[in-house]
């Protein structure tokens, strides 16, 4: 993926960029989405994740990067972006720029890629309940019954 992303193409059934139910589930829990017509390089983003764990201040940027790319239709993918958004969150930009050269979360961020493929994930959101790998946007019914089934399962 190029630093700058690849333009986004439509897919069949979306309205404004998303499946029905996706805009749907969001609006229920007071989500608003639009869709960015870039898909972005999330690496730096994570890897600045990362950076943000260790500080003590992974929500915050995990929600503020969430929000810029959800709602601002921010390329996250972009440096200067992580760096307001890193800014925003009480990081030093100047040290982002440092994480981002050296490369110092790379190969974590790797790893936990490879790991997320070896276990069979391929797509986000993605949630573990029980024996069950549930992947994408569900609505929260969906995630009642896979509760229920992985309890019946493996009672306590």
């Amino acid at each position: 993926m190029p630093p700058e992303g690849i333009p986004r193409t439509p897919k069949t059934g979306e309205v404004n960029g998303f499946q029905p139910h996706m805009t749907e589930i969001a609006a229920q829990v007071g989500l608003k989405l639009i869709r960015s017509s870039i898909v972005p390089n999330t690496r730096p983003a994570l890897e600045i994740a990362e950076y943000a764990r260790e500080q003590g201040k992974f929500d915050q940027f995990h929600l503020a990067t969430f929000k810029a790319y959800w709602e601002e239709t921010k390329n996250i993918g972009l440096r200067s972006v992580i760096r307001d958004i890193a800014g925003r969150c009480g990081l030093d930009a100047d040290e982002v720029d440092r994480c981002l050269d050296e490369g110092r979360y790379t190969q974590r961020v790797i790893e936990q890629s490879d790991n997320a493929h070896r276990s069979g994930i391929a797509g986000i959101p993605a949630y573990v309940i029980g024996d069950f790998l549930i992947e994408g946007v569900q609505p929260y019914e969906f995630y009642q019954r896979a509760m229920k089934k992985a309890l019946e399962k493996h009672p306590k």
